[in-house]
């Protein structure tokens, strides 16, 4: 492997013992060699490092690094982007997996486009016995339009988060927040690299994604980060706010910052709004629990 390779892949993995040979085994037989795979436990406790460690001790491609306490989603996926040293990134996760020719067409992609950002592919999504039960194929143009048009699409089709997954360019990448501690930075991640560039999709389905089951009834905002246990339920004003601060730092002129951002507000206020009242309804209750319980705290003192 060169000194700097072409292609660097991040595999954050928490407890993926499962199914995390299978995800390693498709990125190594990629018919694109010049790659560095960054695998990054998040202090797992099951037999995850001992897997790593006998990839990465027989292919050279492979390296380990082990947090000494688990970060959090977005803590371990932005400690891969750290750790990278190739000029395009990719992350994998420890439950999915990619056809062989993957990196080699995302890559050609990116090189006949020098100014885009990102390049998806289309997705399978799988059950855990790798049965497919649907797929996503791109179909909305984010190439030739320009970066205000570009992100109106994007927050119009919010569901649409698959590019995330996509080749992206490493120093692009690293001028966007990455990852954080809110449920659907991925959808603010994509925004911000919509601005940053086109965004090239190939149709071909790539990209195999497992649907986990064993998540289902867990929280994931614990899940992104450890923290968000005290804070208010407030995932889609998040949202907004954070789209529209997207927009206020952009390099827009002041007439596509106000098409954008009135895009913004049309897209929560229709079609969340339902949402937005229910987190401020919820939200108003955990307020007023937590004032009661502090003075309940209080008189108990003074008695």
């Amino acid at each position: 492997m060169a000194d700097r390779p072409l292609v660097t892949v991040g595999v954050p993995v928490y407890n993926g013992e499962a199914t995390m040979r299978r995800a390693l085994d498709s990125l190594l037989a990629q018919d694109l060699a010049d790659v560095e795979i960054i695998v990054c436990d998040n202090a797992s406790t099951d037999a995850t490092p001992d897997i790593a460690t006998e990839y990465a001790d027989r292919d050279d491609r492979v390296q380990f690094h082990r947090n000494p306490t688990n970060l959090g989603l977005a803590g371990n996926f932005n400690r891969t982007v750290d750790l990278a040293r190739g000029p395009y990134f990719k992350w994998a996760t420890h439950d999915d997996w990619h056809a062989p020719e993957s990196l080699r067409l995302t890559v050609e992609a990116l090189e006949r486009h020098p100014d885009a950002s990102v390049c998806a592919t289309g997705v399978s999504w799988v059950d855990q016995h790798e049965v497919e039960f649907d797929r996503w194929q791109p179909t909305i143009d984010l190439l030739t339009v320009g970066p205000a048009e570009r992100m109106r699409r994007v927050v119009r089709t919010m569901a649409e988060t698959h590019p995330m997954y996509g080749l992206l360019r490493t120093d692009l990448l690293r001028r966007t927040h990455r990852m954080r501690s809110f449920v659907g930075s991925d959808r603010t991640l994509i925004a911000e690299l919509a601005l940053l560039g086109p965004i090239v999709q190939i149709p071909e389905v790539l990209h195999f994604y497992t649907v986990p089951t064993d998540r289902v009834g867990s929280k994931p905002s614990l899940t992104y980060d450890p923290a968000n246990a005290e804070r208010l339920p407030l995932r889609t004003w998040r949202l907004i706010s954070e789209h529209l601060a997207i927009v206020a730092r952009s390099d827009l002129g002041p007439g596509d910052k106000a098409r954008v951002g009135a895009t913004v507000l049309r897209r929560f206020a229709v079609g969340d709004a339902r949402r937005l009242a229910a987190e401020a309804y919820h939200s108003a209750r955990i307020l007023a629990a937590r004032a009661t319980h502090r003075l309940g705290q209080r008189e108990a003192g003074a008695g």
